[in-house]
C-alpha cells in the first residue's frame, strides 16, 4: 500500500509499504479514504522537533475493511472516525475521559504507523473508533471535510474550552488564529459564551472564524492584546482564556488577557514555554490547566451534532489534494498559504 513517508526537515514523500494486519483480536483494519495534515505534523517538518523518519499523520475517517476475533460492534463495511490517539477503554483514566492518560495509549505516526496512507491498523478498536451515523458510501468529499476536524483539531478546540471553565455569559478571550484557535473560539460560543474575541494575525484566517459570530482583532507579535481588550470590554479583561499556539509570547500575552479571579485553558503543546511565572499566576488569582486533549470523550457528540446539522465546521479545511501529493499540503501549510489540508486516499 502507499504511506506518507517523513524524510527529515521538509522532506516527505509517498512510498509502498507492508499492508497492515490484525495482530491482536482487538484490532481492527481500516481502508483510510480521507486524512488530515494536522499543525503539530508541521513541528517535525519545520525542523522544530526530532522527529525520526517514517510514515506520518494521525487523522482519517475510512471504512473497516477487517476485523479481529474479539470485536463485536464493528463489521466490515462500517463508515468509522478515529481520534488522533488510542486508548484500551479499560482503564481507571479511560473511564475518567482521560484516554491520553492511558497506560496503552498511543498515537498513529509515533507508537504505530501514521494514517496518511491507504490502510492503518487500529488498536484497541471498539474503545478507539465511532461509527459513522452515515451509510459508508454517503461520506463523500465534503461531508469529510465536516469529519476531519474533529478528528484532533476541534475537539482539541473544544478541551481548550472546556479548560477554561466557558460557560454562559462570560466574556472570552482566545490567542491564535490556526485551526485549533478557531476551532476554541467556535466551541466557545457553542457554549453560550456572551462575547468570543479571537487575537491573531492573520486576516484570511480570522474571517473564517467570524462566520460563526466570533469577534476578531488583527494584532501584530508586538502589539499589546491586553490594551486591544481593554478598549473593546470597557476596561476589563477576560472572564476566560484559551490558549491554543504553544509558544511562550503566546502564552505571556494570553495570560495577560485574563481578568483577576479568571481562568486559562492552554492546548497549544508549549514550545519553548521555559518556566511559568507563578508569582503572575498567584497575583491574579488565576485557574490555569491545560493538557493533551481527550478526543474520544467529546468526538462522539461532535459527530451527532455534525449528523442533526448543528455543527459544520468544513470550513475549517480550505484545500483538499491527492495523498500522492501530501508534500505539496505540507508546504501550503508550513507556509501558510493553507489553514488545513485533507488528503483524499481512496
Amino acid at each position: 500500500m502507499l504511506s506518507a513517508w517523513f524524510r527529515g526537515t521538509g522532506e516527505i514523500d509517498v512510498r509502498e509499504v507492508d499492508d497492515p494486519v490484525i495482530v491482536d483480536p482487538r484490532d481492527v483494519v481500516v481502508d483510510i479514504s480521507y486524512a488530515g495534515i494536522c499543525g503539530s505534523d508541521l513541528w517535525g517538518y519545520r525542523g522544530l522537533l526530532d522527529r525520526p523518519a517514517g510514515s506520518t499523520g494521525h487523522e482519517f475517517i475510512g471504512r473497516v475493511r477487517e476485523v479481529g476475533g474479539a470485536v463485536r460492534s464493528l463489521a466490515p463495511g462500517d463508515g468509522v472516525i478515529a481520534p488522533f490517539m488510542y486508548a484500551d477503554g479499560t482503564c481507571v483514566e479511560c473511564r475518567r475521559g482521560l484516554q491520553p492518560h492511558c497506560a496503552n495509549a498511543g498515537r498513529w505516526g509515533k507508537e504505530v504507523p501514521g494514517a496518511q496512507a491507504e490502510r492503518i491498523r487500529v488498536p484497541y478498536a471498539e474503545a478507539t473508533l465511532v461509527k459513522l451515523p452515515w451509510e459508508a458510501d454517503a461520506i463523500d468529499r465534503e461531508l469529510a471535510r465536516k469529519l476531519i476536524p474533529l478528528t484532533d483539531v476541534f475537539a482539541t478546540g473544544t478541551h481548550g474550552a472546556s479548560l477554561a471553565g466557558v460557560g454562559s455569559g462570560d466574556v472570552v478571550a482566545v490567542v491564535g488564529d490556526g485551526a485549533v484557535g478557531i476551532s476554541a473560539a467556535i466551541a466557545s460560543v457553542r457554549r453560550d459564551a456572551a462575547r468570543v474575541i479571537l487575537f491573531g494575525e492573520q486576516e484570511a484566517r480570522l474571517s473564517v472564524a467570524a462566520r460563526y459570530g466570533v469577534e476578531t482583532v488583527r494584532v501584530d507579535r508586538d502589539e499589546s492584546a491586553a490594551e486591544r481588550l481593554r478598549s473593546l470590554n470597557g476596561g476589563a479583561l477576560a472572564d476566560r482564556v484559551v490558549e491554543c499556539v504553544g509558544l511562550e509570547a503566546a502564552f505571556d500575552s494570553a495570560l495577560g488577557l485574563v481578568r483577576p479571579g479568571g481562568s486559562m485553558g492552554f492546548v497549544g503543546v508549549p514550545h519553548g514555554v521555559d518556566r511559568l511565572p507563578p508569582m503572575r499566576v498567584f497575583d491574579n488569582q488565576t485557574t490555569l490547566a491545560g493538557g493533551v486533549a481527550p478526543v474520544r470523550r467529546y468526538l462522539w457528540q461532535l459527530v451527532n451534532d455534525t449528523f442533526a446539522g448543528g455543527l459544520d465546521v468544513s470550513p475549517l479545511v480550505d484545500r483538499t489534494l491527492p495523498l500522492s501529493d501530501v508534500a505539496a499540503g505540507y508546504e501550503a501549510m508550513s507556509s501558510g498559504e493553507a489553514l488545513k489540508v485533507m488528503l483524499t486516499v481512496s
